[in-house]
C-alpha cells in the first residue's frame, strides 16, 4: 500500500484522509467532556462511528499521532478491529501507548538489540511511517509531523504542513489563519477525519509568508 517515497492518489475509488489526537480511551475529563461525551467509552464509540461513517475500507487514513492512551493490548486490538479502514498510516505522537509496544514487538531481534527503527513497517492495517514523513498526494507535496513547524521543506513552493498535538489551540495552525499553508488536522478542530480535497480548499485561502532567506 505504501511506497518510499510515499505517493498516493485521491479520487472517487480511493480517498486519502488525515486526522490526529483521537486519544481513544483517554480517561480524562478534559478530553471526552470537551468533545461532548460523558465518559471514555461513549467517546470511543462516537469516534469509531464517525471514522467509519467517513472513511471507507478501501481508503487511506493518515493519523498524525496520539491515537490512544490508558489502554491494554486486548483493548487496543479490539478498538483497531472496529475501524473499517484497512490502510492506516501512523506518525508517532507524544502519547503512543500500545501502538508503540506493538511496533517494537514485531521488529526483529537484530533491530531491537541495535536500537534500530524501520519505516515503513506494516502490521495488519497499520503502516508505521516514523516520526516525520514527506508524502505526495495527487502530485502535491505534504509534510507530516505530529508537531507544527515554523518552516518546512518547499513551503515557498506551496507544500503543506499537516500537524496535530495542540488540540486546535494554536492560532497559527487553524483553518482561518491565512498565513502559510499549515493546518492542525486534529480531532478537536474538525470532529472527523479531513479528506485531501477538503484540505485543498482550506489551503487555497492560505498564502506563503516568508519566514527566512528562502522566498
Amino acid at each position: 500500500m505504501f511506497e518510499r517515497p510515499l505517493k498516493l492518489i485521491h479520487n472517487d475509488d480511493h480517498r486519502v484522509y488525515f486526522t490526529s489526537d483521537t486519544h481513544f480511551n483517554h480517561d480524562k475529563v478534559f478530553i471526552y467532556e470537551s468533545r461532548g461525551y460523558k465518559n471514555r467509552y461513549e467517546h470511543n464509540d462516537a469516534l469509531v462511528e464517525k471514522i467509519n461513517e467517513v472513511v471507507r475500507p478501501e481508503d487511506t487514513l493518515i493519523h498524525l499521532g496520539d491515537f490512544c492512551l490508558n489502554i491494554t493490548m486486548p483493548e487496543y486490538e479490539q478498538l483497531l478491529d472496529r475501524l473499517n479502514c484497512q490502510h492506516i498510516g501512523y506518525i508517532w505522537g507524544n502519547h503512543n501507548s500500545c501502538i508503540r509496544r506493538k511496533y517494537e514487538e514485531t521488529l526483529s531481534d537484530e533491530y531491537r538489540h541495535k536500537d534500530i527503527e524501520v519505516y515503513p513497517h506494516t502490521i495488519g492495517k497499520i503502516t508505521y511511517l516514523g516520526y516525520y514523513k514527506e508524502i505526495v498526494v495527487n502530485g502535491h507535496q505534504i509534510i507530516l509531523h505530529h508537531y507544527p513547524h515554523q518552516i518546512w521543506n518547499q513551503m515557498q513552493k506551496g507544500a503543506w504542513q499537516l500537524s496535530g498535538h495542540s488540540h486546535y489551540t494554536n492560532p497559527t495552525t487553524q483553518l482561518d489563519n491565512p498565513d502559510n499553508k499549515i493546518l492542525d488536522v486534529g480531532w478537536d478542530g474538525h470532529g472527523k477525519p479531513l479528506a485531501f480535497n477538503e484540505i485543498q480548499k482550506i489551503m487555497m485561502n492560505k498564502v506563503h509568508v516568508k519566514q527566512d532567506k528562502h522566498h
